[in-house]
């Protein structure tokens, strides 16, 4: 006697769980999809990203262009003219000039545009104001990516003062006292017959042929070198930060010079420098006997 499944004879099978229709509040519910607003969404990203693709290119190629506009004045000054030059940023250069009673001004004015025209344009509204009222005063701001060139010829009885901001200074063939201060850039001066006053932040100085045996010579130095060469004088006071300092040709006067971190290198005969005090904190002095020194 044997037994089959009920269901068997019948030729059907049963029921699977995959087979049978799950009642409706058996079923998981699916999810709803959000739809957002496409369009509002992609304008606004074009728009961010043009954005900074604009000022991209501002940076990158706004202003690249250079240009340049030239000022120049002839001021009365007389054969002993104080002359006062204050400017931002450039370069300045005074020489005397014998027989001269004139202040000669050339000012090379420079500035940047989006075109050599608007460049050009641009460097013609950079200021120079003249003043002949108590000297002879000339100045200019360098701000805004702006600048000034000075080439000046004036007497050489002139007394000259200069402050420049950044720049190179170089003062050559005066009678007068000279006096220069600066925040960046080298400080030339050579052939001077009166006392002169430097004091630069940060820049090499070079003093050659000073002659002035009752003046002074003070020199200081924030960062950078300093080379002296052929200084007749009263008194010479120099002191350096950081940097170091040279002294050759001849020397011919009394003072100290006074190094924080640097050496002091010195190419003299040994007579020239009996009443000069030398002194390196950390560094050293370094001295050459008379035969070496000519």
């Amino acid at each position: 006697m044997s037994f089959r499944p009920e269901h068997e004879g019948h030729g059907e099978h049963p029921a699977t769980p995959l087979d049978r229709e799950a009642p409706a509040e058996e079923r998981s519910p699916v999810r709803e999809r959000r739809r957002y607003p496409v369009a509002p969404v992609v304008f606004s990203l074009l728009l961010i990203a043009l954005i900074i693709g604009g000022l991209l290119l501002w940076f990158s190629y706004g202003d690249r262009a250079s240009g340049t506009e030239i000022f120049e004045e002839s001021v009365e000054s007389g054969a002993e003219p104080v002359v006062r030059v204050t400017n931002g940023r450039g370069k300045v250069r005074i020489q005397g000039v014998e027989g001269l009673e004139t202040v000669e001004i050339s000012a090379r004015r420079y500035a940047r545009g989006f075109n050599p025209t608007s460049a050009k344009e641009n460097a013609a509204e950079v200021p120079v104001e003249v003043s002949n009222e108590a000297g002879v005063e000339i100045s200019s701001d360098g701000g805004g990516g702006t600048g000034v060139d000075y080439d000046l010829e004036v007497p050489p009885g002139s007394t000259v003062e200069v402050g420049s901001e950044a720049g190179d200074v170089e003062v050559s063939g005066l009678d007068g006292d000279v006096t220069v201060r600066s925040e960046s850039g080298d400080v030339s001066l050579e052939d001077i017959q009166g006392s002169i006053t430097i004091e630069v932040a940060q820049g090499d100085v070079s003093v050659e042929t000073v002659n002035t045996k009752t003046g002074s010579a003070e020199i200081t130095v924030g960062s950078g070198d300093v080379d002296i060469k052929d200084l007749v004088i009263g008194i010479l006071e120099a002191r350096v930060e950081s940097g170091d300092v040279a002294l050759s040709g001849r020397f011919s006067g009394s003072g100290s010079v006074l190094v924080e971190t640097g050496s002091i290198d010195v190419r003299l005969p040994s007579e020239d420098v009996k009443d000069l005090d030398l002194e390196a904190r950390v560094g050293e002095v370094v001295r050459y006997d008379e035969q070496e020194a000519k």
